[in-house]
């Protein structure tokens, strides 16, 4: 995998999208008539929210999708990966043929699903513009996708054990789903955000400023390097979402008036990638130990292999990885996160993990290894999986 593939310190790479240009955007691409849009939480991409009053000129677009759309707007680097957004459409509709709630693309005037914009950002963001060198224009993608109603995880509480296990189950169904399906787009792309990628991490490490934190940030990198590294092709690999977090995870209430909440589905397919199928598992894990209120957040992890066992049984060197796994996604999101909100400042959806994550890290990573285990799998014994 290419080096120029993974961004580089002191990059930016967001989109500076005013809502007037979002709303040009969706009228000149996709001939889609609405008053207004709504920014939804990105960590690099825009995204807005929209519904349309109805189909102006797209002789591809016979019927509107009432539950609305959102539009979307890819970053600098990613965007630069044509062939990904094929792969990542044709996984969509395979998924949705498989009875997964998904947000299907739409196609634009042109009949195509993603087209790929200049835009000038040189009067978009005056911070920005003044870091941008000569360069004033850059090219976004752009696709617009079927809104699917619901809420985020984060938006509730409290998270329960139930809620764990659906998650695990729900990507445990998924990635053996997946496992019929293949896009040669998968099998060079990389980037900072993959898993595999945990020893890069040492190029960022400048953004983390307390010296405590950096002491551990870096033990979990190197116990990457030596626990995971050398195993890395003796796991089985696949197509994993790659990012299955609180904020891309839709539920919705059990019943009318329900204060109870199921999961429903998952969405944003932009980090999806070729790896090894524990990564999937440790990220999930992970995210879910953020907010665990119903138990200590080192349990959660239990619940939540439950349930994706339920689909899949998990191999012993997997499981002898999954602690390191798991921490070193803390440190990703740590450090990654940390180093972003440099890039953007008073962007606070860049510090969602550095809320709880540093705690919990913490306190994951100082519990013996045995422990763990021996927790986690009284657990899984509690669910009677077969």
């Amino acid at each position: 995998m290419a080096e120029s593939e993974t961004i580089k310190p002191g990059e930016i790479i967001k989109p500076f999208v005013t809502q007037e240009k979002a709303l040009r955007l969706i009228h000149s691409l996709y001939g889609l008539e609405t008053q207004k849009v709504k920014e939804l939480n990105s960590y690099d991409d825009r995204n807005f929210l929209f519904k349309a009053d109805h189909v102006n000129d797209n002789p591809h677009l016979n019927t509107i999708c009432d539950d609305g759309y959102v539009l979307k707007i890819t970053n600098s680097k990613d965007s630069q990966e044509s062939a990904f957004f094929d792969a990542q459409k044709e996984l969509m509709f395979h998924l949705s043929e498989h009875g997964f709630e998904v947000p299907l693309p739409i196609p634009n005037k042109r009949g195509e699903f993603k087209s790929l914009e200049e835009m000038d950002i040189s009067s978009s963001d005056d911070w920005a513009a003044n870091n941008m060198g000569d360069e004033s224009v850059r090219r976004y993608m752009v696709r617009v996708l079927r809104f699917i109603p619901g809420k985020i995880f984060d938006e509730i509480e409290p998270w329960t054990t139930d809620h764990f296990f659906q998650c695990g189950e729900y990507i445990g169904r998924m990635d053996m789903s997946l496992k019929s399906f293949h896009h040669p787009a998968f099998d060079t792309r990389n980037l900072i955000w993959f898993l595999s990628n945990v020893p890069k991490l040492s190029d960022f490490l400048f953004a983390v400023e307390d010296p405590e934190r950096l002491t551990l940030m870096t033990e979990i990198i190197q116990a990457f390097n030596l626990e995971v590294v050398p195993h890395i092709d003796e796991l089985e690999k696949g197509i994993i979402h790659g990012d299955v977090n609180e904020q891309n995870i839709l539920v919705k209430p059990k019943a009318q008036n329900s204060l109870e909440y199921e999961m429903v589905s998952v969405i944003d397919f932009g980090d999806t990638q070729k790896n090894p199928l524990v990564f999937e598992l440790a990220i999930t894990i992970m995210y879910m130990m953020l907010k665990s209120s119903e138990v200590h957040a080192n349990l959660a992890g239990g619940h939540v292999i439950a349930g994706y066992m339920k689909h899949r049984k998990i191999p012993n060197l997997e499981m002898n990885v999954l602690r390191t796994c798991i921490a070193s996604r803390f440190a990703q999101s740590l450090i990654l996160g940390a180093y972003s909100y440099q890039q953007d400042p008073g962007n606070e959806y860049l510090l969602c993990s550095a809320r709880t994550g540093w705690k919990a890290v913490e306190e994951f990573w100082r519990y013996p290894k045995d422990q763990l285990h021996n927790d986690w799998q009284e657990i899984i014994d509690s669910y009677k999986i077969e």
